[in-house]
């Protein structure tokens, strides 16, 4: 058969058929593909796709699509310049969405005004504000992850009498007690970590600035608005000192801290019962350092058996009990009914209600009214327990900074705990890399 007659062929049928079904079918249109590049894991991307494929089945009319780009930030750059934007896109850092901002969809226009303020109102106050520029609305968060929390060994504490504390006069009176009794220092900490060693003190820091000044004034200063210098600043520096530097609050003291690896500060002494052993009482630390935790811990986690691994929030200070962490923030590039549908989803309280939240690793929700039965682990119930009652949230601002001064932070602050130089030093130096 001439390639000419099979195409006449083919169109005759394709008639005929319409003529037989009638016009309701023949206005069915494919589904309508919208496009979701990630930068997960196969495992967590695979777990999106199928909640997506419930939320959104055939009989939408709109057929998600998820793709993961090896090296997000890098790769996703170089689509948007290619001409090759996705519907919608995920970010790990919201700076990289506010970059660009000029070609994405200002999320009123595309929600509309009541289903954006709508979406907002559910979210953890400060989550909000990761997608904004000006009064403009670009992204809103999907996922989050916690760093405002403390583990620490029930066991040990239930042979000690010592008592979870829920106050920051609490935790003060607390490690008194733990380094007064000999049996362990009270905090394990670590931060070597290769080319990013002092990383885990970035996070101490931002944590106290949050606790003592609040989410505004924390914005301010990762952004270079507020100094070093500034006495919210100093205030926060001196109490980190005085957890970790005072003698016998950290094995070994700073220069423990600073030889120690990060991951290992949980191995080093969490698990341990005598000073000998460098027993150590608690951990701050992400939701994420489980998966450093001593095989036979990680095993007896999976096992639901808790009576080795024990956490709480890390308490409230006079700003407020503001938390902090990360996440995921998504923003669109076109403008649809089917991609507004979509977005809305992922973007609202119901994102992770159909399974996603119990098989994504470290998945939490940045919406206070997130139902914590939907997580599968324990511990990330606990943990989005704590998210719900938070009264605001930074983002690591670290991870947000400039390159020079991240670079500059975590230098610097581990030569003050090394010793090799003051509090002030380093603060100064940091702040003088927002000028390079």
């Amino acid at each position: 058969m001439k390639k000419g007659t099979r195409l006449v062929g083919a169109a005759a049928v394709a008639a005929l058929a319409t003529a037989s079904l009638g016009m309701g079918a023949a206005a069915q249109a494919a589904p309508r593909t919208v496009n979701v590049f990630v930068g997960y894991s196969a495992a967590d991307a695979q777990a999106f796709q199928d909640e997506l494929n419930i939320e959104f089945p055939a009989s939408s009319g709109i057929k998600p699509k998820v793709t993961v780009l090896a090296s997000f930030d890098t790769d996703i750059t170089t689509k948007i310049k290619a001409g090759q934007a996705p519907d919608i896109a995920m970010w790990p850092q919201p700076g990289g969405l506010l970059a660009q901002k000029s070609k994405l969809v200002p999320l009123d226009k595309l929600l509309g005004k009541a289903t954006l303020d709508k979406i907002i109102k559910t979210e953890v106050p400060g989550f909000e504000l990761l997608g904004k520029s000006g009064s403009t609305t670009y992204g809103l968060p999907v996922s989050a992850n916690l760093k405002s929390i403390v583990f620490y060994n029930p066991s040990v504490f239930s042979a000690n009498g010592w008592t979870v504390p829920t106050t920051q006069a609490q935790l003060d009176a607390l490690q008194t007690k733990i380094a007064a009794s000999g049996k362990a220092a009270p905090w394990c900490a670590g931060t070597e970590s290769g080319g990013a060693t002092g990383w885990s003190l970035t996070d101490w820091m931002e944590e106290l600035v949050l606790k003592n000044a609040g989410v505004a004034t924390y914005n301010k200063w990762w952004k270079g608005q507020v100094h070093w210098n500034n006495p919210a600043i100093v205030k926060a520096g001196k109490a980190l000192a005085a957890t970790l530097l005072t003698p016998g609050y950290t094995p070994g003291g700073g220069a423990g801290v600073t030889s120690r690896n990060f991951g290992l500060a949980t191995t080093a002494g969490l698990f341990e019962t005598t000073s000998a052993k460098g027993a150590c009482a608690m951990l701050k630390q992400g939701s994420f350092i489980t998966g450093f935790f001593p095989d036979a811990i990680q095993a007896e986690i999976k096992a639901n058996n808790f009576a080795h691994v024990g956490v709480f929030a890390y308490p409230s200070g006079p700003a407020g009990g503001a938390v902090l962490g990360g996440g995921d923030t998504a923003g669109v590039f076109h403008n649809n009914p089917a991609v507004a549908k979509v977005a809305a989803f992922i973007m609202s309280d119901k994102m992770g209600t159909h399974g996603y939240a119990s098989k994504a690793s470290g998945f939490l929700s940045p919406h206070k009214t997130f139902n914590p039965t939907y997580l599968g682990s324990t511990l990330n119930k606990k943990f989005q327990t704590i998210f719900s009652k938070a009264t605001g949230f930074g983002f690591d601002g670290s991870d947000q900074a400039p390159p020079a001064v991240n670079a500059a932070e975590w230098s610097e602050l581990t030569n003050w705990f090394a010793g090799k130089q003051t509090m002030e030093q380093s603060f100064a130096i940091i702040d003088a890399a927002y000028n390079k």
